[in-house]
């Protein structure tokens, strides 16, 4: 999505707001705008022009003709906006959003959050998590939400792996940063032992001249961890 698209629905969440605000000789004392982002960047600052310029430029009659539940919904239609909670506290309108945080990359144009929900992907949000490849169906979201929750919690494995693929006939397929090989992964089965192949194997790189001969040149093109307690190479044809 771009920045005037995100630029838009805020415009119409404001538009919602300024309407629950009117005319009249009631000022509101305080505006309290808190944003939760979980300890990730901030995508959504933008959302303070509500608190700096809006707000500020609106009466109402009485605190009674605010409407909160109205007021609530038009910010929870915010593509960054995960939870939004309103409510009149002391002579204040307090605003508390829970920022909706990207958990993996899904092709070049969405993030998924934690829960497997799309999220538009923009030049202003970028963030460092998993790529995905974008032919994955809806599905599959939540399983591949579950296996990168399984990366990121490996050390090893966080640092290793870039990018996935899927495909049905064989399952997923892993990216690494160090070696240009593919990593056949298969379904999300037996995960933890799949991972310690691939430690098993990465172990074994720098003193096996199966793998990196004396030239330093790489001999294989995948490996295959598909399979119980088996590492399977398939070597590059240098026959050519």
């Amino acid at each position: 999505m771009s920045l005037f698209k995100i630029f838009k629905l805020l415009t119409v969440t404001i538009f919602f707001i300024v309407a629950l605000l009117s005319e009249s000789n009631f000022q509101l004392n305080k505006i309290n705008l808190n944003i939760d982002t979980s300890g990730q960047k901030k995508y959504i600052d933008s959302i303070g022009f509500i608190n700096n310029y809006f707000f500020s430029q609106k009466d109402i009659q009485s605190y009674s003709d605010i409407n909160i539940k109205l007021l609530e919904d038009s910010l929870n239609t915010l593509d960054y906006v995960y939870k939004a909670e309103v409510y009149l506290h002391n002579d204040a309108l307090n605003i508390m959003i829970e920022q909706n945080n990207p958990f993996i990359r899904l092709g070049s144009s969405f993030y998924l959050n934690k829960e497997g929900e799309k999220i538009f992907a923009n030049s202003a949000n970028v963030s460092d998590v998993l790529f995905f490849s974008e032919n994955i169906s809806d599905s599959k979201f939540s399983e591949i939400c579950e296996l990168s929750d399984y990366i990121y919690k490996d050390t090893f494995m966080n640092s290793l792996i870039k990018g996935v693929d899927y495909k049905k006939d064989i399952g997923y397929i892993f990216y690494p940063r160090f070696l240009d090989i593919d990593i056949i992964f298969g379904d999300t089965s037996k995960t933890y032992d799949k991972f310690s192949m691939i430690k098993t194997f990465y172990s074994d790189v720098l003193s096996s001249t199966r793998i990196i001969d004396s030239n330093g040149d790489l001999n294989i093109k995948s490996i295959n961890v598909k399979y119980s307690n088996q590492i399977i190479c398939k070597k590059i044809d240098k026959s050519n």
